[in-house]
């Protein structure tokens, strides 16, 4: 996919065009049932009025749900995440975010969206991978919360939610969890370079043996990106060599 973000924005258009065209069904049919009872009495507003309360209860039946599901969901977020800042081993305070560095015999990068943003990354993350490979992480890493991507995901996993068990509500948070992750893909490939991401991928779909991760390597390795003079690495995420 050459334009991931370009094809998010237009899943998420769709989605919110779909409710708006719901809402507007739904006002539409409120007001033609008062402008009915006004002007007919005893014909269209007996048929109008009584579909438009219908309409009226149901969407507030649905609206409980969501909620409800909002609800659930939310109470659930960022609790793997909290399970591996309970092992940091260092926090250090970058300019929008605070990396936060855990002992883990797994291969870790995560953001953690909110008021206080992390970045968290695991200790043998940081082994398996170079330096620029480690930049390339962390930027794709920013990208998602420079982006709020966080948001994207909670409204998917909302629908998902509504929708359990259904192929539906499945494919949606498949489609937008993909589109995210080739958007970040894409930035930090601008900020890092394509090869350090791309190699930092493939190291590690070696070690996890992730085909996901194997394809993204090869998709970012296929496109052509702008040459390395116009490469801007946020300093955010830059990291110093060892002595």
């Amino acid at each position: 996919m050459l334009h991931p973000r370009l094809a998010l924005t237009a899943w998420f258009a769709s989605f919110f065009l779909g409710i708006l065209l719901i809402l507007t069904a739904l006002l539409v049919s409120i007001v033609g049932a008062v402008t009915a009872s006004s002007a007919h009495p005893h014909t269209e507003a007996v048929l109008l009025t009584p579909a438009a309360w219908l309409g009226l209860g149901g969407f507030g039946a649905a609206l409980a749900f969501i909620t409800a599901s909002a609800s659930t969901v939310v109470a659930h977020d960022g609790v793997p995440e909290r399970a591996f800042t309970a092992l940091a081993c260092s926090r250090e305070k970058r300019s929008d975010f605070t990396l936060v560095r855990f002992e883990s015999d797994q291969h870790v990068a995560c953001a953690v969206p909110g008021r206080h943003p992390e970045i968290l990354v695991s200790t043998a993350m940081e082994a398996a991978l170079s330096l620029p490979q480690l930049q390339a992480v962390l930027a794709h890493e920013y990208a998602h919360l420079r982006a709020r991507h966080g948001w994207a995901i909670r409204i998917a996993r909302v629908n998902g939610a509504c929708l359990p068990n259904t192929r539906p509500g499945q494919a949606f948070q498949q489609a937008t969890r993909l589109l995210i992750e080739l958007t970040a893909d894409d930035t930090a490939a601008r900020q890092a370079g394509a090869a350090n991401l791309a190699n930092a991928l493939s190291t590690l779909a070696e070690i996890t043996g992730a085909e996901g991760l194997r394809l993204r390597a090869e998709r970012v390795t296929a496109r052509r990106w702008p040459p390395s003079k116009q490469r801007r690495l946020p300093e955010a995420v830059r990291i110093a060599a060892p002595a």
